[in-house]
Order: C-alpha cells, then structure tokens, then sequence
C-alpha cells in the first residue's frame, strides 16, 4: 500500500502546484487583457455583416488577430475528468473566452482608426497537443465616427456561456463523481472476478497463459533445462505429501531463481514459482524455506494470484477509458510478467497464505519448527512498526510471527529441529549423482547460490 500512498501524495502536491500556478497565470493575463482593451478606443463590434445605415463609410479592411493558448495542466486533468463523468467542459471554456479576448484586442489593435469591425468570426486550429491556435478575422469599416475613450472588449456571445464555479469545486465534484464511478465499476468487477478466479480450472489456467509465456509453462522445464538449486526446489516440492497440498495439487510446478537481492519470492500462474536469490541467502534451513513456498503454493490455492491479476486489469482498463487510449493497455501487456511478481495481496489473503505453510511444514517433516523464522528476520529488516503499516498490504512481518505461533500453540503443533539448508542440498545432490559421496567426505560445501551446472 506505500506504493500506492507516498505516489498519491505526490501527485496530491503536483496537483496543487498546477492548480496554484494556472490560477497565478490565469490572474496576471485577465489583468493584462483589461489593462489594454481599456487604453483601445470605443468600437463597435458585431458578428453581423450589414452596414449600419447611420454612418459615411470612407474605407474598408480586412483584419485578423490571433493567439495561441498552451494547455493548463488542471484545467486539462479537470477535463478528462468531466469527459468520463459527463457535464459541461467548464473549465475549458473560460480558457477558451480568454483566448478569444486577446485575440480580439489584436484584431482591433489591427484595426486602428476603425469605428465598426463587422463579420466577426473565430476559427481554431489544434498546432500540436495541448496547443491552439485561436484566430479572429473581421471587415474594418473607416467612418465619419472617430472613435473616442476606451473600454473593455465584449465578445459576440459576452461570456454567457461560461460557468462562474470556482475550479476547486468543479475539480471535486468531477472527481467525486468520478470516484463513485470507479468505485462502483471496480467493486462489481471485483466480485466477477472472484468468482471467475475459481471457476477457471487449473488445466485452463495453464493453456491460457502457456499463450503468454510458451517457454516457461507451454513447454515446461525438464531437469536438464533447471540449474541444480532449481531442481532441488522442485525435488523439495514434489516431496510434500499430495494430501497436504490441497487443490494446488493440480499443478506441476516449476521453480526459476532470479538474480535479485531483494528477498522475495511470488506465484504465477500456471504453477511457476519465482524465488529470488535474496530469499534464499536469508533462509539457513530447509524448513525455512519450505515455508517460503509453502506460503506461495497457499497462494495457488486460494487462488490469489488469479484474483490480483484480474484486479489490476480491471484498473488498467478503467484507466484506459480515462484517458482514451490503448497505450496503457499495451504498456500493461507487455510487461505483465513483472506486473505479476510485484502484486500485492490483501491481508487476508497473506494470512491464509500462512495457514497453508503450517500444513505444509507438518506434512513435511512432522513439526512446525522455524515457520516463522524468515518473517522475524524480515521483521529486523524492516524495523518496528509504523503508521503505514495501518495502510499496508501485507501485515506487518511480527506480527505474522506472533499469529503463527498463535496457531501452532491453539493447534499443539510441535517445534522441532530444522534441517541445514546446505547439508539437505548436499543430500539431494548425492542422492541423485550430481555429486559422489566422497565429495562430502572431503569437505566440500556445496551452496542453491554458489552451486554452479
């Protein structure tokens, strides 16, 4: 939830600085416009193109003026808003008159000594994005009428078309609006995809996302493609009795371990487990890492990684509607492997996550010992607790420690002793001729990280 709060209050401030230096720009050009159709001498201007009867007409011209207007980067968000809830463009619209103003004070700057400016008529054209070109033409009349004194321009339509709401409160309404809105779309999505998460067989999850990624899940991995930690992990796995893996039972996992020193570990679909290589130099025994992928096949079966991948398709698609583009979506397609290792799931989710690494471990090796070993490790990593662990996903890592050994307590699961990571790889390594016996006689050690094909 940091990701998504400390961006937010970003962007809080970003929103603030455009809406404070468009209102300080927006203040210095209406005081300029006045300034100068005030020093402009009295004329009359309209969109008709007749003659007034009243007046000797001594010459005529052709006069222009223009003017381009850049993008006000709140007015443009408040737009997008307005665009998505429905209403009127407001806040486009009193840029719009007061580009016309301007052009207006040069067409008449143009038309000096002129009594009348007949035919008025505005055009626009769109330069590039966010830029426009206003243009105002009109037919200069020269008349026995010598205008006198000055005054400020009135357009053909005299503002009345503008809304006189404060920005502020047109920018709440439309993104209160706007909220509801997502809200709304996001909370029936969410069900639909809760229920679709569990609907969808695990044979059809695999032959959906074997699309995605052939190499990895369509053409799954033998021995001879895996390194020999990779192949320990999956030997590991595989030793779990069937009966404690619960529907994820399903699955023939595959394990890759990626280069990263960030402690993690997260379940695609299909039943690939990514375990980074931080999250194995954390761990010291094997029933701490059992946990680890207990944790994340707990994840299989509750469906988790279906349910927050569903999820953020829907935010991108909601995203997408906003601003009416596909980039979005494409930019999310291409990169939704990475997508898939970063989500996060609810608190809830973790928790139960947790529940199946109990289980796991129990099946495994008769005790529960070292279940909660790595979260105290990460729990020293990170520092005590805060007020965004309040926000956060994930509960805080002393705090899963405290509720597994709840749980093993209230269940009279036993606590044994753990077994060395390096001597169970060394076994796994000897037990299937990646190495001799004589290997460890001689003292060799063998490391997941270190071990090399």
């Amino acid at each position: 939830m940091e990701e998504v709060i400390l961006p937010g209050i970003l962007l809080t401030i970003l929103i603030g600085i455009a809406y404070l230096t468009g209102r300080v720009a927006d203040g210095v050009h209406d005081r300029a416009l006045k300034r100068d159709e005030s020093l402009l001498p009295r004329q009359v201007l309209d969109s008709g193109s007749n003659i007034p009867g009243d007046i000797k007409l001594h010459d005529t011209a052709m006069v222009t003026g223009k003017v381009v207007i850049a993008e006000d980067r709140f007015r443009n968000l408040l737009a997008r808003l307005r665009i998505f809830v429905g209403g009127r463009l407001s806040a486009h619209e009193a840029s719009i008159t007061r580009a016309k103003r301007e052009a207006m004070l040069r067409l008449r700057t143009n038309a000096k000594g002129a009594s009348h400016i007949i035919g008025i008529r505005f055009d626009s054209t769109q330069l590039s994005r966010g830029m426009i070109e206003m243009i105002v033409s009109g037919t200069a009349l020269y008349t026995d009428h010598r205008p006198k004194g000055g005054f400020p321009s009135a357009l053909p339509d005299d503002g009345v078309n503008i809304s006189h709401r404060n920005l502020l409160i047109e920018f709440l309404s439309a993104s209160t609006a706007f909220l509801l809105i997502c809200w709304g779309i996001y909370a029936a999505s969410g069900l639909l995809v809760e229920w679709a998460s569990h609907e969808i067989s695990v044979e059809d999850e695999v032959a959906i996302w074997s699309q995605l990624e052939p190499e990895l899940i369509n053409h799954h991995r033998t021995a001879d493609d895996r390194s020999l930690a990779e192949n320990y992990l999956v030997d590991l796995i595989n030793s779990i009795p069937k009966t404690a893996l619960g529907p994820a039972a399903a699955y023939d996992f595959d394990v890759v371990i990626v280069p990263d020193p960030t402690p993690n570990a997260a379940a695609l679909p299909g039943g690939l487990i990514l375990v980074h290589t931080g999250m194995i130099d954390l761990v010291e025994s094997e029933n701490e890492l059992l946990s680890i992928l207990g944790h994340e096949i707990g994840h299989y079966n509750g469906r988790d990684h279906l349910e927050g991948l569903g999820r953020e398709v829907v935010g991108v698609a909601l995203s997408a509607m906003m601003f009416q583009t596909d980039a979005v979506l494409t930019t999310w397609i291409a990169g939704w492997p990475k997508l898939l290792t970063d989500l996060d799931y609810s608190r809830s989710q973790e928790l139960d996550a947790d529940n199946w690494s109990l289980k796991i471990l129990m099946a495994k090796y008769g005790h529960v010992g070292e279940v909660a070993r790595t979260f105290e490790k990460l729990g020293n990593m990170q520092g005590g607790h805060s007020v965004m662990d309040y926000l956060a996903t994930h509960p805080h890592p002393q705090d899963r420690v405290d509720r597994l050994y709840k749980m093993a307590r209230d269940q009279n699961l036993p606590m044994g002793e753990p077994v060395d990571l390096e001597e169970a790889f060394e076994d796994f390594l000897v037990r299937t001729g990646e190495i001799p016996e004589s290997a460890r006689e001689e003292g060799r050690k063998f490391s997941l990280t270190t071990t090399k094909d």
